[in-house]
């Protein structure tokens, strides 16, 4: 391509760019407003909202609490047994290692009442977070997720040094 004919595609487009330039009475001026100048860079400040407790949700933190409690009383009550159960274990594929193996199973199924409140409470922490909700409710919420996750942490745990004891066998 010549130096002639590449002139002659670039000498439109630059005149229809710089014919964008030309001041005209009818259009309004490209510099700053004077509200434009008064920009505050700062993140506004929002007055707090108070918000009431709310009595229901109280008494839902505590069921749930009395429901992960029931979870680990049954979870403690049927360990003593599980572990009886491990303990007469002979080798994999055994009558007493398929027991024990059923006797874990057992065990685990009394976790989901504990299991069941952490999930609720960590529902009811994510639809609180999406509402106006006191300080003092979302703190209740905190404490017995805290207090349930300290159970279940406990539960699996135990659990899990039963499991490896049957691994071995294995």
């Amino acid at each position: 391509m010549t130096v002639r004919s590449r002139l002659s595609l670039w000498l439109p487009a630059a005149a229809l760019a710089l014919a964008g330039c030309v001041a005209e009475n009818g259009f309004p001026s490209l510099a700053q407003r004077p509200a434009e100048l008064n920009v505050s860079l700062e993140e506004p400040v929002y007055p707090a909202v108070e918000v009431p407790n709310d009595p229901a949700l109280r008494a839902r933190i505590d069921e749930l609490r009395r429901l992960a409690a029931e979870g680990e009383r049954g979870f403690s009550g049927a360990l003593g047994g599980t572990e009886a159960v491990l303990a007469r274990a002979g080798a994999a594929g055994s009558e007493s290692w398929v027991e024990a193996q059923q006797a874990l199973s057992r065990l685990e199924a009394t976790r989901e009442p504990t299991m069941r409140a952490l999930a609720e409470l960590d529902a009811q922490a994510i639809a609180r977070a999406e509402v106006p909700t006191s300080g003092e409710d979302f703190a209740a919420i905190n404490a017995a997720i805290g207090e349930v996750e300290r159970l279940a942490m406990s539960q699996q745990q135990r659990f899990d040094r039963l499991r490896a004891r049957l691994a071995v066998l294995g």
